[in-house]
């Protein structure tokens, strides 16, 4: 889950941007963030970036861009072990894309 998050801010980050993950207990869970300093959400991307191979640039295909599957894995994954996974703009500029754990017992 982390891989694929790290690999999309990562694909949407200039190369002089950054990628923070920072991971924090929250009460019975543990939430995950991957910031980026790339080009931000826009409302659309926020709304639909966990739907099966739904992409930001249609002009991205599978020979230069992926499937579109990635994030709806992620998104399966972290529901499977009962957490919750959402996208959101930085104030800052670029993206944040959060999920929680349950912590184990």
């Amino acid at each position: 889950m982390l891989f694929n998050l790290l690999t999309n801010a990562l694909r949407h980050t200039p190369s002089d941007g950054s990628v923070v993950v920072v991971a924090e207990p929250d009460g019975s869970e543990v939430q995950v963030a991957v910031e980026d300093t790339g080009e931000g959400l826009t409302e659309d991307a926020q709304a639909r970036m966990f739907e099966r191979f739904w992409r930001a640039d249609p002009a991205r295909t599978g020979m230069n861009g992926g499937t579109g599957l990635g994030l709806a894995i992620t998104h399966g994954l972290v529901q499977a072990h009962g957490g919750r996974i959402w996208a959101e703009p930085r104030s800052e500029g670029g993206a944040r894309v959060c999920f929680t754990l349950p912590v184990a017992t």
